[in-house]
């Protein structure tokens, strides 16, 4: 396993992480026999071997169903091993943004909670979980993370985004540590602009979405007639690049990897297959100059279409 530096963290992260969503609740593109969360065991089972074979990076949030409880169980005393989670405050009974007291006390218990899900007395990294530009600008949020931090509840505070507006407005804000961003063979937004800005402010990069929910897999399959389009995209990616499906993943991670701006790159592993397979594509190496060429051509622009919200499936 290789291990690079979080921006000014200065915490030392496997290039491959645990991304926890798909072991929390059912996610991505429903595959007949290859769809659905594990076992509560099984998850535990396999979020330890992931850390005994050297995956020390692990990203959570309380909306990921049991995935906080199940780290807490299978990792929460380990002192090698960094945990991710994040807060996001839903809006007040009458649908206004929740401000001053009532948003500090949110978050507050949001913390409080993660703590005691995780079976940590600090967490290493709270990001504000899909942070949008009125949260970042109005900076209310960021005030009471930074307060946490000063109490010592919390180490890091970073965000998770998915625009380069709202990358850059966390980036000029001054006060994160860690910045979440969406970045895949497809899309490659986040690259020319996004990345100088925030290795030059010292905000380490962790990079979610390698796979575009399963569409650089053989997933991409069963994508609905109106996603044809990113099938079509997938496909010249496997023709391009990889020549089969099988090993378009690790072709698609490795890519990530390559980004020298990117510290860590978010891998959703269900099974101990698929385990083996990550700790497989970190001993790949790097992409040839010739590969990373080839890859960037591959890119699309369509910002509604790579966005999996507005997609028809979970």
């Amino acid at each position: 396993m290789f291990y690079k530096k979080l921006g000014r963290t200065g915490l030392s992260v496997s290039t491959i992480s645990f991304g926890t969503v798909s072991l929390g609740v059912d996610y991505g593109i429903e595959v007949p026999g290859n769809f659905g969360r594990p076992e509560e065991l099984e998850v535990i089972q396999l979020l330890r071997k992931a850390a005994d074979a050297g995956i020390n990076f692990f990203d959570t949030a309380p909306n990921y169903g049991t995935s906080e409880l199940c780290l807490g169980e299978a990792i929460g005393e380990r002192s090698d091993c960094y945990i991710a989670t994040k807060v996001s405050i839903p809006p007040g009974a009458g649908g206004e943004a929740r401000k001053g007291n009532e948003l500090s006390a949110a978050i507050d218990a949001s913390l409080a909670s993660s703590m005691k899900n995780l079976k940590r007395d600090y967490l290493d990294i709270v990001q504000i979980h899909n942070a949008t530009l009125p949260v970042i600008n109005d900076g209310a949020m960021a005030k009471f993370l930074l307060r946490a931090k000063d109490e010592g509840i919390i180490h890091f505070i970073g965000a998770s985004v998915y625009t380069e507006a709202e990358a850059l407005a966390v980036i000029e804000a001054g006060c994160f540590d860690v910045l979440q961003v969406a970045y895949n063979l497809l899309d490659q937004r986040m690259a020319a602009h996004v990345f100088p800005a925030a290795k030059k402010a010292g905000i380490g990069i962790i990079v979610r979405s390698a796979l575009l929910k399963g569409v650089l897999t053989c997933k991409s399959e069963w994508l609905p007639p109106e996603l044809s389009a990113l099938k079509a995209a997938a496909l010249m990616c496997r023709d391009t690049l990889a020549g089969t499906w099988e090993k378009l993943p690790g072709v698609a991670v490795r890519f990530c990897i390559a980004s020298p701006e990117v510290s860590s790159v978010l891998v959703g592993i269900r099974t101990s297959e698929e385990l083996l397979e990550a700790l497989g594509v970190s001993e790949s190496g790097p992409f040839s100059e010739s590969m990373v060429r080839e890859a960037r051509d591959l890119a699309l622009q369509d910002a509604f279409l790579l966005n999996p919200s507005n997609w028809p499936v979970k």
